[in-house]
């Protein structure tokens, strides 16, 4: 595939959907060149619903996109140019309509390349080898299975590249906190290291990012999602050691 040039390309998509596909979303990947068909699933859970739909696809690279997500016109045509033989899954960094997360990870930015930051895969936007679903076995995961199929893949011995900012923009949906931060105690998906590093830079952070929008709203929101995230690592640990 890496000796192939882009014109020879053509690459499904799969969409994971709650209900309907986002029309607009829709839109944008018939009008690419390079897409071959739009495979949408609404099987739950998350992980399972990757994995079957990947696997009716026919194209060597599948892009899976969720559906709360917007695309740039060239997004296939740009990530493409990045596929290697040692490469599994190529993702890029995606900007958050929600106005607190996007200040946050604003400010995170311009310390840190938000593309080399290891605790988020960016599998809302990517492009993986359909193979690697052929043995793919996860368990019945909604939050936290990015990180585990991340994991899964770097086993295999194959790369989990992320590219910078290409276009993409997550419109997002609420999410229960203290659910996630017991889904990636349960399942492993962040180290003890890993952990600490995210209360530290929420600590140092969260008031800049309050700064950058000027809101208090802002401070509140992600000093409000950090403890639920806590709490529930917390009460999963509590439950593991009882």
């Amino acid at each position: 595939m890496s000796s192939c040039p882009i014109e020879d390309i053509k690459i499904d998509f799969v969409i994971p959907s709650r209900d309907k596909p986002n029309p607009n979303l829709i839109r944008i990947i018939e009008k690419m060149p390079y897409a071959g068909q739009i495979i949408n699933t609404y099987e739950k859970p998350l992980s399972t619903a990757r994995k079957n739909a990947v696997l009716k696809a026919k194209t060597e690279w599948v892009a899976m996109v969720d559906d709360d997500m917007l695309l740039p016109n060239d997004w296939l045509k740009e990530v493409t140019k990045a596929i290697k033989p040692n490469i599994g899954a190529i993702g890029t960094v995606a900007v958050h309509k929600n106005k607190h997360v996007a200040a946050y990870e604003y400010v995170v930015g311009t310390v840190y390349n938000l593309s080399k930051l290891d605790t988020n895969p960016h599998i809302n936007n990517i492009i993986i080898r359909r193979k690697l679903m052929e043995s793919y076995n996860p368990p019945k995961l909604f939050f936290g299975e990015d990180q585990y199929f991340k994991r899964y893949v770097q086993k295999t011995g194959y790369t989990w590249k992320v590219l910078p900012f290409l276009g993409a923009t997550h419109l997002g949906t609420s999410k229960n906190y203290v659910t996630i931060g017991i889904s990636y105690k349960r399942y492993g998906h962040f180290t003890l290291f890993q952990l600490s590093r995210r209360m530290v830079a929420r600590f140092i952070f969260t008031p800049y990012a309050a700064l950058v929008n000027l809101s208090l709203k802002t401070f509140t929101y992600l000093t409000k999602i950090n403890v639920e995230f806590i709490a529930g690592w917390i009460k999963e640990l509590l439950l593991e050691k009882s």
